[in-house]
């Protein structure tokens, strides 16, 4: 019985992948304004031209980016409870630390656009839920290490590898929660007067993602901004992705396929973008 489980859970994952692909490559083709040519909109077009396509690597980014190729290579076991939904890990709760960046961490291309998207808005509070190991929390908090910046996860183990990863960075403003979302989130946000950035990888399913983001929506403003990991992830994720995008509140959406980015500015008109990152 153990056996057929196992390799359904093993053939579940390889058509989940081989479907994940297939989107991306679907992406690849359709998607445009790359360089913001054909954007009529000045913030979209300033955003893609300043913050997806910037070049510049200034001595934070780059001290984070060194530190990321050395762990990136690292063989240390990692034991976890692997509690997420969606999680790309199997049955399997036991992983060299190289193992779970590969699998689930955030690549160089996506940690420096998180680093540039937070260097560019420059908010003074930051949430994110799904901490794994601390790889976006560090490209995040090395651009912001004066915000509040609050991340949480349910893995006490993993917590404790980025509560080191991030101490190795110098970085001293991340309070790391541990916690299930659904048991935690609603006394984080009781304590946070605003959000200015949401970094949201965390259950990849359709009604928890709504529900964290209609809980996080409450403490949005006009400037605020929300991030999606892994919108494509799963059908799930994609109906969630777009009922998010259709909500009354978001003026401006941004699909880059491996995430999914909201403004609420009143002033921008309402627009959604498929732009090719």
């Amino acid at each position: 019985m153990f056996h057929n489980i196992k390799f359904f859970l093993k053939f579940q994952l390889m058509i989940s992948r081989i479907n994940y692909a297939v989107k991306n490559i679907k992406y690849l083709i359709f998607a445009g304004h790359k360089k913001g040519h054909g954007i009529h909109s000045p913030f979209v077009y300033n955003l893609i031209k300043d913050v997806f396509n910037k070049k510049d690597i200034n001595s934070e980014l780059q001290k984070v980016l060194e530190f990321y190729k050395t762990i990136n290579a690292s063989d240390e076991l990692v034991e976890f409870e692997n509690s997420g939904a969606g999680s790309a890990y199997g049955i399997k709760k036991s992983l060299t630390l190289s193992q779970i960046i590969h699998r689930s961490g955030i690549s160089i291309k996506y940690g420096k656009l998180l680093f540039n998207l937070v260097n560019h808005f420059k908010p003074e509070t930051i949430l994110e839920l799904g901490t794994s190991v601390g790889i976006s929390s560090a490209f995040i908090g090395s651009a912001a290490k004066e915000a509040r910046f609050i991340t949480i996860d349910a893995s006490e183990t993993k917590l404790n590898k980025a509560k080191e990863l991030s101490e190795n960075l110098g970085l001293k403003n991340i309070r790391f929660v541990k916690g299930d979302f659904d048991e935690v989130l609603e006394s984080v946000l009781l304590n946070t007067s605003k959000l200015d950035f949401v970094f949201i990888d965390g259950n990849h399913k359709k009604e928890p993602t709504l529900k964290y983001f209609e809980q996080c929506l409450n403490k949005s403003h006009n400037n605020s901004v929300f991030i999606f990991d892994d919108i494509h992830w799963s059908d799930d994720m994609e109906k969630a992705w777009d009922e998010i995008k259709r909500n009354p509140k978001v003026r401006v959406s941004i699909d880059i396929f491996r995430m999914g980015i909201i403004f609420f500015c009143t002033e921008l008109s309402y627009q959604h973008y498929v732009i090719k990152f």
